[in-house]
């Protein structure tokens, strides 16, 4: 059956299903943060999003689409810390509050959210595409949307945002990092890829899988 849109309900179980990815890719978000970080970067996406599974859960049942996301975000600031803690909690903010309105999250309204988190993140990290940051992979992702038609599916446009942010994630390794402690490194960073870039692509691979039922909860 298709998935025509996501309710507030179902994105706290998208979020715990995102969770459970990022956890399974510690490991390797750690091996890559190592190669031109403190190493520190897979840990801390595992706290965030344990962080947002707790404070989700406490919701109450009607809470909104805006709610979720904006409990998301400040939780994942609240229990990580350094530049992602307040970049990808910022995004999550923004996003919610770009879908004040929004009773459901479809084909739309995840173009305004995606939309949205990026203008959260370009205004927080001071960051533009390129600067070889999690910004590359959302920024990607934006950009595979302005081409959608308004006949095209919730599980078509995710994917395609999944797929142009991997895309996205894995171009950081060809350029050298411009901004944060890795910017130390010159050229020494090139091939590998940064670590944020990474985890934002497979916040958006494991959405796409959830939404299309690949990922069963």
């Amino acid at each position: 059956m298709t998935m025509t849109h996501i309710s507030a309900m179902e994105l706290r179980e998208m979020l715990a299903y995102t969770g459970k990815r990022i956890e399974a890719e510690e490991p390797a978000l750690t091996a890559l943060d190592s190669a031109i970080g403190d190493g520190d970067h897979g840990i801390t996406m595992r706290l965030g999003f344990q962080a947002i599974k707790k404070a989700t859960a406490g919701l109450p049942e009607n809470a909104s689409i805006s709610s979720v996301l904006t409990t998301a975000g400040n939780a994942f600031m609240g229990g990580t810390g350094g530049a992602i803690g307040v970049i990808l909690g910022r995004a999550l903010i923004a996003g919610g509050k770009a879908l004040a309105d929004a009773q459901q999250i479809g084909p739309e309204e995840f173009k305004t959210m995606l939309c949205a988190m990026e203008e959260g993140v370009v205004k927080v990290g001071r960051a533009k595409p390129g600067d070889k940051t999690l910004l590359d992979a959302l920024h990607a992702a934006v950009v595979s949307l302005t081409t959608t038609s308004g006949n095209d599916s919730l599980e078509k446009i995710v994917s395609r945002a999944a797929d142009a942010g991997e895309t996205g994630a894995q171009g950081t390794a060809d350029i050298p990092c411009r901004l944060g402690r890795a910017s130390r490194l010159g050229d020494r960073a090139l091939g590998h890829r940064d670590p944020g870039a990474v985890s934002f692509s497979l916040i958006l691979r494991a959405m796409s899988d959830w939404i299309n039922g690949k990922g069963a909860y």
